[in-house]
């Protein structure tokens, strides 16, 4: 087998990291993609089966369960995959929750079509069993990561690796518009075959940190030696011990980032489940249409993660960013709440959008994630990465699933402009959680360009006690 040098195998590190997030993510479009379609069946008895439900209002606010069903289970699983992640090798938990994604979504969309089987418990128990195994995916491929870039324009790296969200969002609606015709079911089918496939790449192609080999071999050894001398020593890693969730709360700078994603990942998961049902409910589009131009969202959101990791690499500081991004949001959400049925506009006021909503959402679940997972507080201890970058991505998903529930309620009642101004309300509380860090490093900022400290990049670090 031919040797590569570390750098090519650091390349290698990203670009599966990369895609099989991105097929994470591609997975998860397959429902919010045809939703229009799936509807229609439920309320439909040309099949031969009963209609499962009375009525569109019925339908829909049983979609709004499953999505609010489906965070609520992901946003359980990480943190214990989180916490299990520090504890195993992290490439088997992301192929092992790849493949379990493979066989649930199948379970939840091809199989009830192919067997004509439509039961409202059969899908919310198997969305259920989805949500837990995707959660295996976003802490793991952190910890990945982290073990092989370090602080080195690290803010310019994640922003770009974090763009594998959007990416994938954007391949998962590709691919459910070319599949669409053919049946919805198929586009869970398509989706589950190539995250199969994925995860034999991670398995094969990939260590999860650069000395994977001599740590296994490290650590194998040192079973052999207390199995030969009975000993009872608690186990001890050369990069230090897990932490518990109790303890990666009270990190400093933890919990704020904690409570921002909460209000981010609702507004930015709220546009991932419901942008193409909200294209075809209020312009009356084709679904078709509806998927491919939910893509500028997507576009909006990476070049937001690539720009906000690159400029916050050259401030020192990410926080100031981000609450600047924020408070765009605002306007741009106000704007698309009135862009009206134009696509040109509609889809320019939707990349704006995904700029500034996006864009910070994957700067804090990617960036600063790994930020407040090595900082100075941890006293290098490398095993707590999976921990807190699950915490912080499980505290954003469980404030999603309780927006996922009221969503159709507010847009039923009050209509979508009512749905919009929610979200220009919850990223203001965002930015109220990061406030004071925010004014923390805009001082330190102002002490560095005079001279009197010297430049450390520390969200989640040094400052970061003051909280």
């Amino acid at each position: 087998m031919v040797q590569m040098s570390t750098s090519s195998r650091k390349a290698l590190v990203f670009v599966v990291t990369f895609v099989s997030y991105g097929l994470y993510h591609a997975s998860r479009k397959s429902l919010s993609g045809v939703k229009s379609s799936i509807k229609a069946d439920w309320l439909s008895n040309t099949s031969g089966h009963e209609p499962l439900f009375a009525n569109e209002a019925d339908a829909k606010h049983f979609l709004g369960s499953l999505d609010a069903i489906f965070m609520a289970a992901y946003a359980a699983a990480l943190f214990f995959w989180g916490w299990l992640g520090d504890r195993l090798n992290p490439k088997y938990v992301v192929a092992a929750g790849m493949i379990g994604s493979a066989i649930t979504l199948t379970l939840f969309g091809t199989i009830p079509k192919w067997l004509n089987f439509y039961h409202a418990p059969y899908y919310v128990i198997t969305y259920i069993a989805f949500g837990l195994v995707q959660a295996c995916g976003w802490p793991s491929e952190i910890a990945i990561m982290a073990n092989w870039f370090g602080k080195g324009n690290r803010g310019f790296v994640m922003g770009v690796w974090a763009a594998c969200q959007p990416v994938g969002n954007i391949f998962g609606s590709i691919f459910t518009a070319m599949v669409l015709p053919l049946g919805y079911e198929y586009t869970f089918l398509l989706n589950s075959v190539l995250i199969a496939v994925g995860a034999i790449v991670v398995v094969t192609a990939i260590d999860s940190s650069p000395n994977e080999e001599q740590e296994a071999g490290v650590e194998a050894n040192r079973i052999r030696l207390l199995r030969r001398s009975n000993s009872n020593e608690p186990h001890h890693n050369f990069h230090g011990e897990p932490i518990s969730l109790f303890k990666a709360i009270l990190l400093p700078g933890v919990l704020a980032y904690c409570i921002c994603n909460a209000c981010l990942k609702l507004v930015n998961y709220a546009f991932f489940f419901w942008l193409p049902l909200y294209l075809t409910d209020a312009y009356h589009w084709e679904e078709s249409q509806a998927d491919q131009l939910s893509i500028w969202y997507d576009f909006g959101g990476i070049i937001g993660s690539v720009l906000g990791g690159y400029i916050t690499d050259k401030m020192g500081k990410r926080s100031p960013l981000i609450v600047a991004m924020l408070m765009c949001s605002i306007g741009s959400l106000y704007f698309y709440a009135h862009v009206g049925p134009y696509m040109f506009w509609n889809a320019l006021v939707m990349t704006t959008v995904g700029v500034t909503v996006s864009g910070p959402y994957n700067l804090i679940v990617g960036s600063i994630s790994i930020d407040l997972g090595s900082q100075p507080a941890l006293a290098g201890n490398t095993q707590a990465m999976s921990t807190v970058s699950g915490l912080l991505d499980g505290t954003g998903s469980a404030g999603s699933a309780i927006g996922q529930l009221f969503i159709p309620i507010i847009q039923d009642d009050l209509g979508w402009k009512a749905v919009f101004y929610v979200f220009m309300l919850l990223n203001g509380f965002a930015i109220l959680a990061i406030l004071k860090r925010c004014i923390i490093d805009m001082k330190s900022l102002r002490k560095l360009r005079s001279g009197e400290e010297s430049p450390l990049l520390n969200d989640g670090e040094g400052g970061e006690h003051e909280d």
